[in-house]
């Protein structure tokens, strides 16, 4: 039985070496792409089953890239791989009836087993996030993208904040912040994460007083 080919599109040449090494190790061929202007070329050239897909490229973006390719091979499932998430891109990412949008902080987790449910299903079925920031958070927790779980608590920290329900925000924030630091360690936005915790927890205690 052949392989399934799997394009990787992305203008970190360190980023296509890695997946490619990644990929065919397990048991994937691979096609490695630069820049959009390869992709679409190497696409007019064989046929793919998955394409992954930088976001952020020089020439053009990575959802322009990936609805050019979709064209040209429109049974093509397409990931979309991000170093910047965030719920307005990702809710693009549905609207345009990509695949998959998964966040690099923890791509490695869940690259193998989503191109792997992406063979599987004939069809996928479009997702649907609910309006409720926390329970769109859960969705995102069982996912496994605990970045865009700490995006979406920030979120409905924030609404709490506006409300006054300084110890909700407090709260969310905390969550958010232990999501934050399982997808990127003790980084800046990690940090701030939790600085964001405390201040509410000090207007609350303000209000109190």
């Amino acid at each position: 039985m052949t392989s399934p080919k799997v394009l990787v599109v992305d203008d970190e040449a360190l980023v296509v070496e890695g997946l490619v090494e990644y990929l065919q190790t397990a048991g994937y061929r691979v096609i490695p792409a630069y820049s959009a202007r390869e992709a679409i070329a190497r696409i007019r050239e064989e046929t793919c089953d998955v394409a992954l897909v930088d976001m952020k490229m020089p020439e053009i973006d990575g959802f322009q890239t990936a609805s050019i390719l979709r064209q040209i091979q429109p049974e093509l499932r397409v990931i979309i791989l991000t170093g910047y998430p965030s719920l307005n891109s990702e809710a693009r990412a549905v609207q345009m009836k990509f695949y998959e949008y998964l966040p690099k902080s923890n791509w490695y987790d869940l690259l193998l087993p989503t191109i792997e449910k992406a063979l599987s299903e004939e069809h996928a079925a479009p997702k649907e996030r609910p309006a409720d920031l926390e329970k769109v958070a859960d969705q995102y927790i069982a996912e496994g993208k605990h970045e865009l779980a700490a995006l979406a608590l920030e979120q409905a920290a924030r609404l709490a904040e506006f409300t006054h329900d300084w110890e909700r925000a407090a709260q969310l924030y905390d969550e958010a912040f232990n999501h934050m630091r399982r997808a990127r360690g003790l980084s800046d936005e990690t940090r701030q994460l939790r600085d964001l915790a405390e201040s509410a927890r000090e207007m609350g205690r303000e209000t109190i007083t």
